[in-house]
């Protein structure tokens, strides 16, 4: 009897312990789980064109919201959820999917109004209540609300833009203070704001353009069809609100080249400056602006997805026979998610490379102890690269620059996407205020909240801290349809080379791993890219190092093995 009683006391003690120890762990598993979902579907183009994928993710972040109201991952998956559905209603066009985006964002600022991802919810749902249903009035109070509230958040800029943009919309009865960003122009729009220049690269699917200001304006951008009886071609247009023209800026330039037929520029009655591109084709695009130099970046590319149903609340797509991502969800149970690499469809073979010499010209990059500038280390590495990348491949490898020039940082994957590469390499040297940090790690295009990872692309940027942040918004929607999966296989491939190969020749080299960080030069590439921080030239010992012509190649020739490993996993050079 006694061991009966001591049986169910056991029992008792386990039922009231166990269920406390799985609420520990449930939450972030949980959490977890759902982020990987919509990770790996936001891999998959195929899977992006069924609504069922789509609902899944929402509801699962949905449902972790409200089962673990109380948790700091709550916040997080209502914004999630929030994206999921603006995405959705990309694909989908049903206006329920954007109604449900702006309801989660709102739920977001209200509910967790101290998180610091509150002011991203009423900025975004701003942003798609005034660009998709049109109401200026509400956009505009959901904008002021997120500059009254969040004055010091990191989404103010563009709260202070929605309400100078839409001010015309304010109710009449709100009477705004003198020092309202509406009446007093920030001090980054303050002043004659000019447009520069027009540059432009261009190639029969890709074309970018950048407009060159002396400062940073507000702009919006839009897209007119054409009309072949009425002899007009589709259009892009941005408007450049308070900016002026430039002397020397043509009205008229034909260009013909790529998607790219003319541009035209002109003055607006509204005080502002509109660039019109005149296309040969009608083609997506994303606009975006950089700092230092200040000037907007619009990259154009043709579309060859699947052809969606008429009917606009389903989405439908041909077999996923050439997506092997949505062939491995599809062969997995939903409640067992991948945790293996998944692999790329790649290019038949290897024909092209562009190898990136890192800064250049009036851009020295970090200059070491001994005087020594990384771009003159990054040349001789990135000729010493290019040879030996021919030599094993026998494709065509070409120089974003051969000698001490400068580029923009956008010319250069600019270049990458205009001769159709199938991969981007940028060298670089390393460097940090602790002279005593050495090794070697490499980087791919994503947004990352790891200080170390932003300090280092605010570095390779040219940007503070704070700008940096500031693009991570621009990635979040370039991510979907990025080369994000290959770039990361490339990156631990070279990255695993260059430690294991200078490591038999060198002593402390230390792997910092493959990380994650918001790049400009990367930014826009369509092709598996990566950023190789090859040594410190901040560091006595590796200066001296990147010096010497026989670590040059040694570095170069185990980024070549890491570009066969890669290749060879992609099927992209035949195996022996």
């Amino acid at each position: 009897m006694q061991f009966i009683r001591f049986i169910c006391a056991v029992f008792l003690l386990l039922a009231f312990l166990l269920p406390v120890r799985l609420c520990h762990a449930g939450p972030i598993d949980a959490f977890n789980k759902a982020r990987q979902q919509y990770d790996l579907l936001l891999a998959s183009q195929n899977k992006q064109l069924y609504r069922d994928n789509w609902e899944r993710v929402i509801n699962r972040f949905e449902d972790f919201s409200e089962r673990y109201s109380t948790h700091s991952k709550a916040p997080a998956a209502v914004y999630l959820a929030g994206k999921a559905s603006q995405r959705l209603y990309g694909i989908s066009q049903k206006r329920s999917d954007i109604v449900s985006s702006i309801a989660f964002y709102r739920r977001l600022a209200s509910k967790y109004p101290s998180s610091n991802l509150a002011d991203d919810g009423l900025v975004l749902a701003a942003g798609a209540v005034e660009k998709h249903q049109k109401q200026h009035a509400k956009a505009y109070l959901l904008y002021q609300e997120a500059v009254e509230r969040y004055p010091e958040g990191d989404m103010i800029r563009l709260a202070e833009q929605g309400v100078r943009r839409l001010a015309s919309y304010a109710p009449a009865k709100k009477v705004l203070s003198a020092s309202s960003p509406v009446e007093k122009p920030s001090s980054a729009v303050s002043g004659k704001r000019l447009l520069n220049a027009i540059r432009h690269w261009a190639s029969p699917e890709y074309t970018r353009i950048v407009l060159e200001l002396n400062g940073s304006v507000v702009f919006r951008t839009g897209s007119l069809p054409g009309d072949a009886a009425k002899g007009t071609a589709p259009r892009i247009y941005i408007d450049l609100q308070g900016a002026g023209i430039a002397s020397g800026i043509n009205q008229r330039t034909v260009v013909k080249e790529g998607m790219l037929r003319q541009v035209r520029v002109g003055t607006q009655k509204n005080n502002s400056t509109r660039v019109v591109l005149d296309l040969a084709m009608a083609a997506e695009y994303k606009a975006f602006a950089l700092k230092g130099p200040d000037r907007i970046v619009i990259d154009m590319g043709t579309t060859k997805q699947a052809v969606l149903a008429a009917n606009p609340t389903e989405i439908r797509s041909p077999p996923a026979a050439g997506d092997p991502i949505a062939k491995v969800l599809d062969q997995t149970p939903e409640d067992r998610q991948p945790q293996v690499r998944l692999p790329e469809g790649g290019s038949n073979r290897l024909r092209r490379i562009v190898v990136d010499a890192g800064h250049g010209g009036k851009d020295p990059g970090a200059i070491g102890s001994g005087g020594t500038k990384e771009k003159d280390v990054t040349l001789a590495m990135a000729l010493k690269l290019a040879k030996r990348l021919k030599q094993e491949f026998g494709c065509q490898v070409v120089l974003t620059r051969d000698k001490d020039v400068y580029l923009a940082l956008e010319e250069r994957t600019a270049l990458a996407n205009r001769v159709g590469a199938d991969l981007f390499i940028s060298i670089h040297a390393n460097a940090s205020r602790n002279r005593s940090v050495r090794g070697v790690e490499t980087y791919y295009l994503n947004f990352s909240k790891n200080d170390k990872a932003a300090a280092v692309a605010a570095r390779e940027n040219g940007t503070s801290l704070k700008q940096v942040g500031d693009l991570e918004m621009i990635l979040f929607d370039l991510m979907a349809n990025s080369k994000i999966n290959e770039s990361s296989r490339l990156a631990a491939e070279i990255q695993s080379s260059l430690v294991n190969s200078l490591g038999r020749h060198y002593s402390q080299i230390k792997d910092h791993g493959v990380r994650q960080g918001p790049f400009y030069v990367l930014l826009g590439a369509t092709m598996p890219s990566v950023l190789v921080e090859t040594a410190f030239i901040s560091n006595k010992t590796e200066e001296s190092r990147l010096k010497s012509s026989k670590f040059q190649g040694r570095a170069a020739d185990a980024i070549v093995a890491g570009v066969k490993k890669f290749a060879k996993a992609s099927r992209m050079v035949a195996t022996k």
